[in-house]
């Protein structure tokens, strides 16, 4: 199971493939990407909204994006 800290890299690192800033990212290409399910992201996902860094607009989280505030703040460890 990754961590919050293992998701938000992981949504970093694909929103910075894209060339138009903060893209929405497909929660089952993410969860593809971390071997896992989709369904198993949500509590990282929710923690993730919690904290403002990142933004999804319907309950299913479908699709997420990198707030601006998600965009400058980096996690590690």
């Amino acid at each position: 199971m990754p961590t919050e800290n293992i998701v938000f890299r992981k949504i970093k690192e694909i929103s910075a493939r894209e060339m138009r800033p903060r893209p929405e990212i497909n929660t089952n290409e993410l969860a593809s990407e971390l071997l896992v399910s989709a369904e198993s992201l949500m509590p990282q996902l929710s923690e993730l909204k919690k904290l403002r860094l990142v933004n999804f607009n319907d309950t299913k989280g479908s699709a997420v994006r990198l707030t601006l505030l998600g965009s400058i703040v980096t996690r590690d460890k």
